[in-house]
C-alpha cells in the first residue's frame, strides 16, 4: 500500500461473491487482503481464496493508481498555491485590513465558491452548523450536532489536501446514488463524509460551481 494510506475500499458490487463463499473460506480471504494491503505478499494454498482474491488485487490496484495519481496532484496545487500566497502576501496591516474587508464583501453576496482570508489557518475552518444544515436538507435526516471528533476528521481532509468542493460533490453523488437512495440514504451520515475513502469514491463525479451557496457558508470568518 502508498505510503500514508491507512485505508482500502471493498466495493458493495463484490457482495455476491462473498456470499458465493463458505464463511471459513470467506475468513481466509478477508485475512489474505489485510495481508497484502500490508505489503506481505501473501500467498495461500487454497485455490478458490486464490481465484476470488484475483478480481479484489485488481481493484486494489487500480485503486492505489488513483490515489497517487491524486496525491501527486494536490501536493502539486499546494505546492504552487503556497507558492501564489507567499508572492502576494501583504507587507503593512493597512493591506492586510484592506484585503479582509473586501473578502466578507465578496462572500456576502456569495460570489466565491473557496476561502479569502488574512489567516491561512481559516482554510482548515468550516461552518459545521451550514455543515449539518445541508446534510439534514439533503438526506432528509435530523442530526442535532457535529462532534468534536467529526471535526477533528473534516479538518484532517483539508490538511491532507481535499477541498470544501470535494466533500459537498461527495454529499451530491451520494444523494443520486442508486444504493444509497435504496437504504434510504442511512449510511449518509456526517462521519461517512469525514473519510477520505469517501471523498475518493463519491467526489470527482459531478462539479461544484460557484452557484452552490453551501460553499460560501461553510467558510468561516
Amino acid at each position: 500500500m502508498a505510503k500514508d494510506k491507512k485505508s482500502f475500499i471493498l466495493y458493495v458490487d463484490q457482495k455476491d461473491l462473498w456470499n458465493k463463499l463458505p464463511d471459513e473460506i470467506a475468513g481466509k480471504l478477508i485475512k489474505h487482503i489485510y495481508s497484502y494491503v500490508s505489503d506481505e505478499n501473501p500467498k495461500s494454498d487454497d485455490l478458490i481464496v486464490e481465484i476470488a482474491f484475483e478480481p479484489i488485487k485488481q481493484q486494489l490496484k487500480r485503486d492505489l493508481k488513483l490515489f497517487e495519481e491524486k496525491r501527486i496532484k494536490r501536493s502539486e496545487a499546494g505546492l504552487a498555491g503556497a507558492t501564489k500566497r507567499w508572492k502576494e502576501m501583504p507587507n503593512d496591516a493597512n493591506e492586510w485590513q484592506t484585503i479582509a474587508n473586501d473578502s466578507k464583501r465578496i462572500n456576502g453576496i456569495a460570489k466565491i465558491a473557496v476561502n479569502v482570508n488574512v489567516n491561512d489557518n481559516d482554510i482548515y475552518n468550516i461552518d459545521y452548523q451550514a455543515l449539518l444544515d445541508f446534510v439534514n436538507t439533503t438526506f432528509g435526516r435530523s442530526f442535532k450536532v457535529v462532534t468534536d471528533k467529526i471535526k477533528r476528521s473534516y479538518k484532517k481532509l483539508l490538511k491532507d489536501g481535499y477541498k470544501k468542493e470535494d466533500i459537498i460533490n461527495a454529499m451530491k453523488n451520494c444523494k443520486e446514488n442508486s444504493y444509497h437512495k435504496e437504504n434510504n440514504y442511512q449510511y449518509c451520515t456526517l462521519e461517512f463524509f469525514s473519510r477520505a475513502e469517501t471523498i475518493d469514491k463519491y467526489a470527482d463525479r459531478t462539479i461544484v460551481t460557484e452557484s452552490d451557496g453551501i460553499l460560501a457558508h461553510l467558510n468561516k470568518h
